[in-house]
Parts: structure tokens; C-alpha cells; sequence
């Protein structure tokens, strides 16, 4: 049995309420510009956040959420950034290469940073798969690189790196491929940001609550 507040109400039922208040207030009248499925999403975020500005900064680009259950319901795989999104994901097939042998000696060689060996190592899986990527900005745009110059094109991105250095800009430019995703404008993001969004396509896919 759930943890319930003073007054018998459920927290959770209660938490839903209130992220719901906060993102109405801060779309307005452009709540109805979202689907059902996409305010699930927003939703998760900034519940898992506790920050409704979210509301405004999530993107959904070329139906992403559509294209997602598309590649879950295929069985294919999730390759996310770092471990500690990898850790966040509620599926079975999900891959973090970024600490193996093999990409170590692939950023030697190549003069890149881990994150950029990690996704360029994983390149089959991405074509076709779901990519998650909540810290590195060099991932995604080593995701964009591959995209426009090697074909690669995944079914899904979940792009929301965090920082100021090059993270706004790689969303930016997420958002102007043909990509399936969903992103976050400006330095906002982060591994709780990344892991809701996925967490709630995936619920989605189960036909479960989002």
C-alpha cells in the first residue's frame, strides 16, 4: 500500500495534480497544442524534476513518440550516453559502451573524447534503434554526424545534455534533422530529464500509465 498524505490521499494521485496545475500555468492556451501522449511526457519531466519551466522547453520533432514504440515493439535496443542513464532505463536491452577496452583505445587512436568512441562504436545498433543521451553533448553530435554523413538514423533520440558548453547547440541542431526526437531547448536537461522522457514511451509501449 502506497504512503498516503494527512487528509487519506494518495501522494502520488496528489504530486500528478499538482504537476498538472504547474504545467497549465505555464502553457496556458497552448496546452491544447499537445497530444495526449506528449503532456504524459512533459508530465513525467517535470515531476521529475520538480521544475515546471520544462513545460515550455520540451520539443517534439517528426514523431518521435510514434517512431519510439515502433522500434520498442521491434525488440531493438537503447544505447544511452553514461551508465547512470543506462541505470534510470526500465528495459531489458538497453547499452552503455562509454567505459569498455575498446572504446578507451578507439579515443586514444582517434584523438575523441569516450563519449563520441562510445556512440561511434555502437553505430549498427543506433541505425534503427533509440538513443538516450542525458550528459554528453559530444554524443549527440557525434548522433547528427553519423546521421549526415554515414546514414545512420536512428528511430528515436532522446537528446537533453546538460551544460553550458555545446549543450543548447547540439539540441539545436538535433532539431534540424529529419531525426525522430525529443529534446530540450537551452543548457536545461540531464539524466532524470532523459531517463522520465524514455521511461515514459516505454510505459507507453506496455500500455501502462504514463
Amino acid at each position: 500500500m502506497g504512503a498516503v498524505t494527512k487528509d487519506g490521499k494518495d501522494i502520488a494521485d496528489r504530486s500528478r495534480e499538482i504537476v498538472k496545475t504547474k504545467i497549465s500555468e505555464v502553457l496556458g492556451k497552448n496546452v491544447i497544442l499537445y497530444s495526449n501522449e506528449e503532456m504524459g511526457i512533459i508530465e513525467r519531466v517535470v515531476h521529475a524534476t520538480a521544475d515546471p519551466e520544462y513545460s515550455k522547453l520540451v520539443v517534439f520533432d517528426n514523431n518521435p513518440i510514434e517512431t519510439g514504440l515502433v522500434a520498442l515493439n521491434d525488440n531493438n535496443p537503447i544505447i544511452a550516453d553514461i551508465s547512470m542513464v543506462k541505470a534510470g532505463i526500465r528495459y531489458n536491452d538497453v547499452m552503455c559502451t562509454i567505459s569498455e577496452k575498446e572504446v578507451f583505445e578507439l579515443a586514444k587512436k582517434e584523438h575523441i573524447t569516450r563519449a563520441v568512441a562510445s556512440i561511434r562504436a555502437s553505430k549498427e545498433l543506433i541505425d534503427g534503434g533509440i538513443v538516450v543521451i542525458g550528459n554528453a553533448p559530444t554524443a549527440l553530435l557525434e548522433v547528427i554526424r553519423l546521421n549526415k554523413e554515414e546514414g545512420i538514423t536512428p528511430k528515436l533520440v532522446v537528446g537533453a545534455p546538460v551544460g553550458f558548453v555545446k549543450a543548447a547547440k547540439s539540441k539545436e541542431l538535433l532539431r534540424t534533422t529529419d531525426i525522430p526526437s525529443i529534446s530540450t531547448i537551452g543548457p536545461k536537461g540531464g539524466t532524470p530529464v532523459a531517463v522520465s522522457v524514455i521511461n515514459g514511451i516505454i510505459a507507453l509501449s506496455k500500455n501502462e500509465r504514463i
